[in-house]
């Protein structure tokens, strides 16, 4: 018996040996095998939904318009009660984006995010007989972002537009006398890191500048006020991806 299995192993291999010479005669060879599967390796690509939490700090000022003087009258209004104070508090939001990762490194997308505040400030006008207080009650971005992968890990830049809603409050001896709010529109622009622990869940901190431009906050008929208000922003914040995206090994070398 063992001498039959030895005759048929060897009767096989010569039968192999024989098929592999008459394909290198046919003129085949080792590099025409079927190339090796290039397994698929992460990608950023895809539709992501997230939240974040953060804080931030900045400053507003507001200079006060009145219509019913002549130019000294205004003047002096303009010295009594013009204010210049730091704002800050707690930031809480929501995103939605796309990401695009094609053959390289880097990273497209866009994005859309709405935020809660609790950012604010007051500064007592006429030896505290006044209080200005301003508040943001909301903020919304929508913004570009540039980035450059290094295996689960994106360093990004953004850029685009911010706007708001920015309260204002004057108060006399603790009672509101005069309130106005205003949605302000400006810019955002910043810098994070994202890292994905799993191909749908990832985590990111990230800075940013908002800036909302001036507008008018009307108070009383005829009085108003030029407010302007930006802050910075740190934050932390995570995101799901909706659906996976990848590309192939060899297409991101």
């Amino acid at each position: 018996m063992r001498k039959a299995m030895i005759a048929a192993l060897a009767a096989f291999a010569g039968m192999s040996t024989t098929a592999y010479s008459a394909d290198l005669d046919r003129g085949g060879s080792l590099k025409d095998a079927p190339a090796a599967y290039d397994a698929p390796v992460f990608a950023w690509t895809g539709l992501y939904i997230g939240g974040s939490v953060g804080f931030g700090a900045g400053d507003t000022s507001g200079t006060p318009k009145f219509d019913h003087g002549g130019k000294a009258f205004d003047d002096l209004i303009t010295s009594l009660f013009s204010t210049d104070y730091d704002v800050d508090g707690a930031i809480y939001g929501a995103h939605v984006g796309y990401n695009i990762q094609r053959d390289s490194n880097w990273v497209y997308g866009v994005e859309l995010g709405l935020n809660g505040t609790d950012i604010d400030g007051s500064q007592p006008i006429l030896a505290g007989i006044l209080q200005s207080e301003r508040e943001l009650d909301w903020y919304a971005t929508a913004v570009g972002r540039l980035g450059y992968a290094s295996g689960r890990t994106l360093f990004y830049g953004f850029g685009g537009v911010a706007w708001g809603k920015v309260e204002t409050t004057i108060s006399l001896l603790g009672h509101e006398i005069l309130n106005g709010d205003e949605t302000h529109v400006g810019w955002t622009a910043g810098v994070g890191i994202e890292h994905a622990f799993t191909d749908r869940f990832s985590a990111r901190i990230e800075y940013s500048h908002v800036d909302l431009g001036e507008e008018d906050h009307a108070l009383a008929q005829g009085l108003s006020s030029e407010v302007d208000l930006d802050f910075d922003a740190i934050k932390i914040g995570a995101s799901y991806k909706l659906f996976d995206g990848y590309h192939s090994l060899e297409a991101s070398k």
